[in-house]
């Protein structure tokens, strides 16, 4: 937003000296790369996002970056970002949250970074260091390493799918499963995904 205000400003700037003179013309370039320089920068957000007319998504985060103008129009979200996905109540059935997050407009693709953390209302918890969603599928998949508690199991490994509600997932290659340990579970607001196996 402040990019913008620096550009209107300068643009008034321009007009004014131009004004003053009869018989010169100015041509004013703009630089700026929309695949670089976002359309618009907002901090500190709470909305919400409809899909199929319906209010499906609510979404906060300390930094948006909107690429409208870009090849590829794009969302980032470089300090994090917690969406809820709503019922039909507008009450949450699942929360995902992440150090960071990528989104495709055109193809309605979330890429989510680092500590990816996900919920369901079974509490069901979901995590990772990389997670894709695909909206328009409704399905989430990974090939990261894989944490899922669910139904007091804990079960580890790689190539994960499952639907956005965690109701139903599939893991190609599961490296582990055990009873639920509570001294080895990261603290709940930690935030933190379990270590990596050693290869």
């Amino acid at each position: 937003m402040r990019f913008l205000i620096h550009i209107v400003f300068a643009l008034i700037l321009t007009l004014a000296v131009v004004s003053c003179k009869e018989d010169s013309t100015s041509v004013v370039s703009h630089p700026t790369n929309p695949d670089v320089v976002p359309t618009m920068t907002t901090s500190d957000v709470q909305t919400v996002i409809s899909d199929s007319g319906h209010t499906r998504y609510r979404i906060s985060t300390p930094l948006w970056n909107m690429f409208e103008e870009a090849k590829h129009p794009h969302w980032t979200f470089p300090k994090g970002v917690t969406c809820e996905e709503l019922d039909d109540n507008f009450k949450t059935a699942s929360t995902i949250k992440c150090d960071s997050a990528y989104f495709d407009k055109m193809n309605n693709l979330w890429t989510l970074t680092g500590n990816v953390r996900i919920t369901n209302p079974a509490g069901d918890v979901v995590l990772t260091d990389e997670l894709m969603w695909d909206q328009r599928a409704h399905r989430m998949y990974s090939e990261a390493f894989i944490h899922i508690e669910k139904q007091g199991r804990i079960i580890e490994g790689y190539g994960y799918e499952s639907n956005e509600r965690l109701t139903t997932y599939k893991l190609r290659q599961v490296e582990a499963i055990f009873p639920i340990d509570e001294s080895r579970m990261p603290h709940p607001n930690s935030g933190n995904a379990p270590p990596r196996p050693m290869q």
